[in-house]
């Protein structure tokens, strides 16, 4: 993935490209996260012109009905930003697959400038602030996927500072639940052929 940037046409499309591999390999099932919606709306123009076999659905600001048509739809795929990186919760696997676009930081604002002024320097301001908390909300979002002890899914991380060499990587590794980690699309999807039921695969073509 190039480096996280809105207003980069070859980022836009390269995380459609990522987000219609994963999503074929969870066969739906899937809510993919975004941290803008100006982004999610360029993302979901690519996607939606490409006819997956999914049901797709939008979750705009305010309009929580969209979460039961999801449910409901048993293998759909859920575009949000907002409040679905906490507090939403989808158990079994109508949700199986966590897409996290970009690392959850916080938008700079005169309160969070104000904020900085109390730490010696960005350094420190960044490790004691800025990390923990994208932490917090990056677990949050990845949490979705995991309600109950016996759910099972797949949270994948499109943010280039999260890959092997990214400047992230080992701190995102740490703050997240210890799990298989991999970079590759095949090995995903024999993991969800591993743990899901044969109805789950059934469902997801209807």
């Amino acid at each position: 993935m190039p480096f996280p940037n809105q207003h980069n046409n070859e980022y836009i499309l390269a995380a459609a490209n990522e987000i219609e591999w994963l999503v074929y390999a969870s066969r739906g099932h899937a809510a993919v996260l975004f941290t803008s919606y100006r982004v999610m709306d360029m993302v979901c123009g690519h996607l939606e012109k490409r006819k997956m076999p999914f049901p797709m659905f939008r979750l705009e600001k305010g309009d929580i009905k969209v979460i039961e048509r999801f449910k409901q739809s048993g293998n759909g795929v859920l575009f949000a930003a907002g409040a679905m990186w906490e507090g939403i919760d989808i158990p079994g696997d109508a949700l199986s697959m966590v897409v996290i676009v970009k690392l959850p930081f916080s938008v700079p604002d005169p309160i969070r400038d104000y904020e900085q002024t109390l730490y010696r320097d960005m350094s420190a301001y960044k490790e004691s602030v800025i990390k923990p908390e994208m932490a917090i909300k990056l677990k949050q979002g990845a949490g979705r996927v995991l309600r109950t002890e016996t759910d099972t899914g797949c949270i994948a991380i499109l943010d280039s500072r999260a890959n092997t060499s990214g400047a992230y990587h080992d701190y995102i590794l740490n703050a997240l639940p210890k799990c298989q980690v991999t970079d590759k699309i095949e090995q995903v999807e024999r993991f969800f052929r591993e743990v899901k039921p044969t109805s789950y695969f059934v469902q997801s073509w209807d």
